[in-house]
């Protein structure tokens, strides 16, 4: 059988010893130099746990990308949508801040204060999930917040809106923490990456998608609504429709799902076993794994990271048409040119994650992607050319998705077990996401065309969250390498100690 576990450069080879070899009948000669994930082949074979054929669980896995990762994709673009239309709205003719009597400041606490109840909610829909059950959850969310962003349309005043946005950020924050979690509880560890980003995928999908609906809808002029009115309608109304299809669509467990056959139920059912050392199906609420998590180091580590990539993701999305506008193009125009910029963020997290999965490494991709986000904001900085900010726009774009979503399966992958990591996934959401109150001050109407204020503090987050990155892989490989030496000296494997049993890499 094989075995998963995470580690972070371990040695290279492997110390052979007597009292080593009385607990293990063999360890690979080998061992990469990874971040997140290794294997290691066991010649207890079927005997020492439970064994899938390879082709049984690639077929497996396969169907439950088809029918899984479809529905989690429409429903997080369709959030994404919601909570980022404002700024799609707000150059409108007429604008959202005309129609409102909205000033400078009134508007950008209207895009912060929405991350006020975001971030605050994570942590709690996130320990629920299993509670309530998945289906329940992501379906009363997408109804919670489809109601709130259809009645955003009939916003009178400053006070109005801004009492929708915290609500809408109540309700939203059930649903990236909770689809990240549930993509981890049906997929093991290596497997993650990928899909996040096909999750991903359809967020910059949703910029795309916005910029289009936005592009017909805030030009309708019949009716007793203007365009950016019509904007919040037709996108709540597709929340609300998809909410009941979640709720008799989404199996809360694998081994119980419609799509599956009875074998590939037994096939499921088998996965969740020999994943249960990082998953337990079994696991019971437990206030000690909730304090666990808001103790342990990688939860702040890895939030700090998320931090410095939500500054630059939530300004660029947010403020993106605006940034375009002020190049010189008209706001049909810049509309229109923020499409193909999500295009190639999506791509380019999608053959990255397919790198980072299959090389089983996640800090020298983010390192990667901030690298990207470092060389485009220097360029819509230090270029004023329309045509080379634009290029730098799309350079930015490179590290704009992978960033979140590798850093979201390198803490999920390195914690156990099941309330300890939605905690510590959770909070690294809330510290990120805080980044989105926080883009209300950086990206002030004020700073336009060029916003260089901005753009240097966006610059210098991310020089932060890459010596972050590279401070948290050199903490665990050390943690790892002292792990490798307990159990060679005999150390009991202990899953009930999640991932302070010294077997856990």
């Amino acid at each position: 059988m094989h075995i998963y576990t995470a580690h972070v450069n371990l040695f290279p080879t492997v110390h052979h010893s007597r009292q080593y070899s009385e607990h293990f009948n063999m360890v690979a000669d080998k061992i990469h130099d990874e971040v997140d994930v290794k294997i290691v082949e066991n010649e207890l074979g079927t005997e020492s746990g439970p064994y899938l054929d390879p082709k049984a669980e690639a077929k497996l896995t396969r169907k439950l990308d088809i029918f899984i990762i479809p529905i989690l994709g429409v429903l997080y673009l369709l959030s994404f949508l919601d909570r980022g239309n404002i700024g799609n709205a707000n150059i409108a003719t007429p604008s959202l801040s005309k129609s409102l009597g909205l000033n400078a400041q009134q508007y950008s606490a209207c895009v912060s204060v929405v991350y006020a109840t975001y971030v605050v909610f994570e942590p709690v829909w996130a320990n629920l999930l299993k509670i309530l059950t998945p289906k329940v959850v992501l379906a009363g969310s997408a109804v919670c917040w489809g109601g709130i962003t259809l009645g955003t349309a009939w916003a009178h005043n400053y006070h109005g809106l801004l009492a929708i946005r915290i609500l809408l950020g109540a309700f939203e924050a059930g649903l990236f923490p909770c689809i990240s979690v549930y993509i981890f509880m049906n997929y093991r560890r290596e497997e993650v990456g990928r899909r996040m980003s096909y999750i991903f995928a359809c967020s910059a999908a949703s910029g795309a998608f916005g910029g289009l609906i936005a592009y017909g809808l805030i030009h309708i002029e019949t009716g007793s609504l203007v365009g950016w009115q019509y904007l919040y309608v037709v996108e709540g109304i597709l929340s609300l429709a998809v909410a009941p299809l979640t709720y008799f669509y989404l199996p809360n467990d694998m081994s119980t799902a419609w799509f599956l056959n009875a074998e590939q139920k037994e096939h499921a059912r088998i996965r969740t076993e020999m994943n249960k050392a990082h998953y337990d199906p079994g696991e019971q609420f437990s206030w000690r794994q909730v304090r666990r998590g808001f103790t342990d180091w990688k939860t702040y580590a890895t939030g700090t990271i998320q931090f410095c990539a939500d500054v630059t993701l939530y300004g660029l999305t947010t403020f993106m048409p605006a940034i375009i506008k002020g190049m010189g193009y008209s706001n049909v125009h810049a509309q229109l040119l923020t499409v193909p910029v999500y295009f190639v963020g999506a791509l380019s997290f999608l053959i990255i994650a397919r790198f980072s999965d299959h090389y089983k490494l996640r800090s020298p991709f983010i390192l990667l992607c901030f690298v990207f986000l470092i060389i485009g904001y220097g360029v819509l900085a230090g270029v004023k050319d329309a045509h080379g900010r634009y290029a730098g726009v799309f350079i930015c774009a490179l590290g704009l998705y992978g960033i979140p979503g590798l850093n979201v399966t390198w803490i999920s992958g390195n914690t156990a077990g099941h309330y300890k990591r939605t905690t510590s996934f959770g909070l690294n959401q809330l510290m990120g996401n805080s980044a989105g109150a926080a883009i209300g001050t950086i990206y002030l109407s004020t700073l336009a065309p060029y916003y260089y204020r901005s753009l240097y503090i966006s610059i210098g987050l991310s020089g932060l969250g890459a010596i972050v990155t590279v401070a948290t892989a050199l903490a665990l490989r050390i943690i790892n390498r002292k792990r490798e030496t307990l159990v060679m000296n005999g150390a009991a494997d202990q899953p009930e100690l999640g991932d302070a049993n010294p077997h856990f890499k």
